[in-house]
């Protein structure tokens, strides 16, 4: 398998600067593209087992249904999964398309991971081994025009954006890399993008605070990711985590509270980070939509939404949006 490298650019300097500038910022805060590690990818993975984490349960259902619906339009399509990881939704999606469709279809696993798109790819060529592989290891949010500006002939393109990343971002941000996205789709070209809905806040809370503790330690593991880049010394004992729905941006909100006064050194620092018990770490959003807040976004865009598709208790969408 091909695999396009764009994350090369990206050096160990300006990761530092990121995070750096992140942490001396007020409110403090760590980029939750920081949570996956080796360690972060491998809690993250439990949590989708978790009896209180609801999203796979409904989505990967919903991902069977909806395939079925697309099956007969994929001939000789290109599939761009941005935001990949390790495959396991595109290979229920691709389970549900005939084989004789599959073998028009290009995939394109998008991640950051160079390491998740070379594991993947050597599971979907055993799975497909007539379906074409290209990886593209990138920053999605960062790379999008440079990966795909130059597009690959008349082929056209499903766009699959699966899991509810873009909750992650706050509804500005969506709104630009929706925009961004339609600057490099064809006509005629579809997204699938995954949104978790709004529904009973206890269900919300409660998947992001388990009672194995799963999640606490994946959103502590940021910290010793962060020591890794920058030669600090947070010690994840001294915080606690913190996860519960905000109302007004209707948003779940991840934060690390600290449990007393701090001082965090680094031998880059020129002056030490310096916390007070109760201080907070914001390291991620995971916003909650309604189909009016995904009409908006579209509309937004400049792209047309054609159907929402949902599971039965509406706790989970696809949205198909088309470059009119």
């Amino acid at each position: 398998m091909i695999i396009e490298d764009f994350m090369q650019e990206v050096g160990e300097s300006s990761i530092r600067e990121k995070l750096l500038s992140c942490l001396r910022s007020n409110p403090k805060t760590l980029p939750c593209t920081f949570f996956y590690d080796r360690t972060g990818s491998e809690l993250f993975e439990k949590i989708t087992t978790l009896e209180e984490y609801y999203p796979p349960k409904v989505e990967i259902p919903l991902l069977r249904s909806t395939a079925r619906k697309f099956d007969g339009e994929l001939k000789g399509c290109d599939i761009v999964e941005l935001g990949s990881g390790d495959c396991s939704k595109i290979s229920v999606f691709l389970d549900e398309v005939l084989e004789e469709n599959r073998q028009t279809i290009v995939y394109y696993p998008v991640d950051v991971s160079r390491e998740a798109i070379e594991k993947s790819g050597s599971i979907l060529r055993k799975r497909y081994p007539e379906m074409g592989l290209h990886g593209i290891n990138a920053d999605f949010l960062e790379h999008l025009r440079k990966m795909l500006g130059k597009r690959r002939g008349e082929r056209r393109s499903l766009f699959c954006f699966f899991g509810s990343t873009i909750g992650n971002l706050d509804r500005t941000k969506a709104t630009e890399f929706l925009k961004d996205l339609d600057g490099v789709m064809k006509r005629e070209d579809r997204l699938l993008l995954g949104m978790d809905m709004v529904k009973d806040i206890d269900v919300l809370e409660r998947a992001y605070n388990d009672s194995q503790g799963i999640t606490a330690q994946f959103n502590k593991n940021i910290l010793n990711v962060t020591n890794s880049h920058l030669g600090t010394d947070f010690n994840p004992d001294d915080f606690e985590h913190v996860a519960f729905f905000n109302r007004n941006y209707s948003r779940i909100e991840m934060h690390l509270r600290a449990k007393r006064d701090l001082e965090v050194t680094s031998p880059l620092f020129d002056e030490d980070i310096i916390f007070k018990k109760g201080e907070t770490i914001h390291t991620e959003n995971s916003h909650k939509y309604t189909v009016d807040h995904i009409r908006g976004m579209a509309d937004a865009a400049g792209l047309f939404l054609r159907n929402v598709y949902t599971d039965d208790k509406k706790w989970f969408s696809l949205a198909e949006m088309v470059k009119v």
